[in-house]
Order: C-alpha cells, then structure tokens, then sequence
C-alpha cells in the first residue's frame, strides 16, 4: 500500500468531499427521483460489510504486529476494532428489512448498536492519538480480545433485552430526535479534534501518514453530520453517509498501516546486527527504565533474542546486585550527563556508554552501546612470565635459551 498523499491531492480529496455532499443537497429532488430506496437494505449490507471487514483487517494487522511490538496503543486499537467491527455486524444485522436475528429486525436496535459503535470508535482512536507511547511487558492480545467480546455481549444483551425501554433516537418517515443529534455531534465533535491532531503532528513531522489519517477524520466527520439530517433510514441522505463511512475507514486503514509498518533496514542497522557489541536505547516510564530498542552480535553470544527485549525493563536484564548501573542511568536521566562505566553481566566483563538524548532541554531518551572486554581483562590478568612474546622480543628470548 503505497503513499502517495500530499498536501494539494489531501485538499483536493476534502474539497471533493465537500462539493460532493453539496451537490447532493442542492440537487437532492432531483437526485430522489433516480434513487429507488427498496434496493437500500442490499446496498446497505454491502457497505456495511465493507467497513466491518476494513475493522477486522486492522485487528489482524495489530495482532501481528504485537508479536513485535507490545505497544499500548496496539492493544487499544485491537480492542477498539474489534468491538466496532462487532457492534457493526450486530447493527448490520438487525437493520430494517434484514431477516429475522434473534429479534424482529427495527430501526431502534440498529440505530442503538450503530450509536454505541460510533462511540467506541471515535473516543478511543482519540485516545490513541493523544497518549504517549507505552510498552507493556506481557503479552495481552488474548485478555483485550476476550474483553472485547466481553462488552459486544453486554451491549448486545442491553439493546435486544430493553429495546422497548430505550431512548427513542430516530422516528422514521420524521428524522432522527434531538438526542441521536446531540450523541451525532459529540461523536463529530470527537472526530474533529482527532483531525486537529493528525494536521497537527502533520506541521511536526512533516509524514504524509498523518494526511491520510486527516482525511480519514475528515470523511468520518461529514459521514456524522449527515446522519443527523436523514428523515428515514432507507433515504438517499442515509446512504451517502454510509458512503462516507467506509471511505474514512479505508483511509484509517490505509494510514494506519503507514504509520506501523517496519521501516526498510538500511546497511547501517545490518552492521549493528553484526557488531560484537549492543546498542540499544531506553526511557523512563512509571520510575522504570524501558528498553525501546536493542540489537547486536553481543546478544546472541549471551543468549538474548532483540525482539523480546523491546519493552522489557533494563533492571530485568541485571543481576541483583547491579545496583550501580541503575545509580548510573537515573543520574544520566535527570542530569542529562554522559556516563561510561564497567559491569558484569552473564559471565562478561562489560564497558557501557550512556548518552542522553535532550530535547527542549528535557532528557526524553537514553541512547547507549555495550562493549564485551573480558578478553582484555583476562589478558591483563595473566602473568608476565606466562604470556607469550612477539617479534624480536620473543626472538631474543629463544636465542638466549638457546
């Protein structure tokens, strides 16, 4: 999935958005008379379809992708997909006109479950933006999958259980009430400060990931308000906006997948692999120290695997008594200090570099390489009277043996 966006084809794609919903409105007489409404329900599915199977791609994606990296916010979206890409199915199901599922198919159980997903979707995509990176040291996919379907089973359970009890949110062949309008504009709401904040890391980093996501949340944007305007739920408004749906998700999914995909190895980081030494990197979250990068030959020798070690904290790969090495980390974190030191570690007599990275004046990592020196320091050991001689020394002492 290549990127190709820029900053001209993001506004000319938003301006299309734009025109497109206007043309609709000013020429929706005419548009009402070409547009049959008893194909709804199949075109309806259709798209539905569509986004749900964009919804579980992703959790596919972050499933593998946690396997590597035991991000935080892998683990949010694999929980925030997978309980929209339900709820939507569950939606898609008991929509009017659908056969019979468990319950007679209404527009009040497919507008809740469309609400509820709408709601997790926009709320924890925010959440995704907005928090700070945090690895976690166990694997948790299988709990955030069971916790998921958890909370499918109680919104289930709460719409085809109290249907009748539920607040009225669409009133068909009259539109949709003041309260599924102010739920609408909360989730529009929601979707527009994700959009702000994609713009805004866009400024940043200058990554056109961040436009596909911007324009992801732009569609999703318009797809809400349009569906607090439809008067029924088979009319031409409610399909433009399912239409607009699944061209955010397709942009979501697309920019997604940009901003995780593994970046191509350079020469460089082959070396590193190869190096008899360690680099790696780590930050301080919660008090501990966390490793977000390490590689080198050195930790095959030692019998550690790189891609298990990112996200482990760096107290877990010394021994008890290394106290010092961590005296040595916390006071390069806060005074920002290079420190270069010795330790033991697995039988090695190690030399380690510290060297904080500063910026705006605050140390936000610690970068550092490790140098396996026991050669060094058992040669150092040796006798004199035992070691062996080279060159002239080493012939002058024959001759004199002789």
């Amino acid at each position: 999935m290549e990127d190709r966006m820029t900053e001209w084809r993001f506004l000319v794609y938003v301006m299309g958005a734009v025109m497109a919903l206007l043309g609709i409105h000013v020429f929706h007489p005419q548009l009402v008379k070409i547009y049959d409404p008893v194909n709804y329900v199949s075109f309806h599915a259709l798209l539905e379809l569509s986004s749900i199977s964009i919804s579980f791609l992703i959790v596919l994606y972050c499933w593998r992708k946690l396997e590597q990296n035991k991000s935080a916010k892998l683990l949010i979206l694999l929980f925030a997909f997978f309980t929209v890409g339900m709820v939507d199915l569950l939606h898609t199901l008991s929509f009017k006109g659908m056969p019979h599922f468990l319950t007679e198919s209404s527009v009040a159980k497919a507008t809740c479950f469309w609400v509820f997903a709408r709601m997790v979707e926009a709320a924890l995509i925010l959440t995704v933006l907005v928090m700070p990176e945090i690895r976690v040291r166990k694997d948790w996919r299988k709990h955030v999958l069971a916790a998921s379907f958890l909370l499918v089973i109680v919104i289930a359970a709460v719409v085809f259980t109290f249907e009748n009890s539920l607040p009225v949110l669409v009133v068909e062949g009259q539109g949709t009430t003041s309260l599924k309008n102010g739920l609408e504009y909360f989730i529009s709401f929601l979707h527009f400060l994700s959009l702000i904040v994609c713009l805004y890391r866009y400024y940043l980093e200058k990554s056109t990931t961040y436009l596909n996501l911007a324009l992801a949340f732009t569609y999703l944007f318009l797809s809400e308000m349009i569906f607090t305007v439809y008067q029924s739920v088979v009319d031409l408004d409610n399909f433009s906006g399912h239409i607009f749906k699944v061209l955010g998700y397709y942009f979501i999914l697309k920019g997604l997948y940009l901003l995780l995909k593994p970046e191509k190895k350079s020469s460089a980081e082959s070396i590193m692999k190869q190096s008899p030494g360690a680099v790696f990197s780590f930050a301080k979250m919660d008090g501990r120290f966390i490793f977000s990068y390490i590689d080198g030959g050195l930790l095959g020798e030692m019998g550690l695997k790189p891609c298990q070690m990112a996200g482990t904290q760096v107290e877990d790969l010394l021994p008890p008594a290394a106290g010092a090495v961590i005296d040595h980390c916390n006071d390069s974190w806060e005074s920002g200090d290079k420190h270069t030191f010795t330790a033991f570690l697995k039988g090695r007599h190690l030399i380690i570099s510290l060297a904080p990275i500063i910026k705006e004046g605050i140390v936000i990592e610690i970068a550092g390489t490790a140098t396996d020196i026991s050669t060094f320091i058992q040669s150092a050991a040796t006798p004199a009277k035992t070691r062996p001689m080279a060159g002239e020394a080493q012939e002058e002492r024959m001759l004199q043996t002789l």
